[in-house]
């Protein structure tokens, strides 16, 4: 028996209609047991995965807070650190400044005597006192202190100077402040 290729595609279509059509019905039978169960099952593994995801979403955020809090008191805890450091330098600066006006005054006091020392060994024109004489006998600050200077120059630091010069650094601030306000006076 020998079939025509179109007698065999017809008869596997309709082998194949039929297979259809019983195989559904079995799985239909054995169906909504199986569907209920996979459901069941799908429905667990779904809320064990939604359980893990929230437990590891709550320890990411507890680990973020916790972070957080230790961010926050260590920046609490340098920005009170600074506020303190603040508060000593310029109790520092204002001591420093009170014994520079000080100083200066002393400074100034010496011109002065010395001035007038000089004016009373060698009277000029017979007039008064003035500043300008005294500042035109002593010689500036920075002919006294020239290697001081030539340091400053340099780009020294204070310390640097203060250590090779053999002063105190506040003896060097000092003069250098003498210098600028001496010069800011001759302008």
């Amino acid at each position: 028996m020998s079939l025509a290729p179109w007698q065999l595609v017809v008869l596997l279509g309709a082998f194949a209609i039929v297979g259809a059509l019983i195989l559904p019905r079995r799985g239909k039978a054995a169906g909504p047991a199986s569907n209920a169960e996979g459901m069941q099952t799908a429905l667990e593994q779904f809320m064990e995965n939604m359980e893990a995801d929230n437990r590891e979403l709550i320890e990411t955020v507890t680990r973020a807070q916790l972070q957080q809090r230790q961010y926050n008191a260590e920046r609490d805890e340098r920005l009170a650190s600074l506020e303190r450091r603040i508060i000593e330098l310029e109790g520092k600066l204002s001591r420093f400044e009170a014994r520079t006006e000080e100083r200066l005054d002393q400074v100034r006091n010496a011109a002065v005597t010395s001035g007038a020392a000089v004016a009373a060994k060698h009277p000029t024109a017979g007039g008064p006192y003035k500043e300008e004489d005294v500042e035109a006998v002593a010689p500036p600050i920075r002919e006294r202190y020239a290697e001081l200077f030539d340091m400053h120059n340099q780009g020294k630091s204070i310390e640097a100077i203060a250590k090779k010069v053999g002063m105190n650094k506040g003896e060097v601030m000092l003069i250098l402040q003498l210098a600028k306000q001496e010069e800011e006076r001759r302008v």
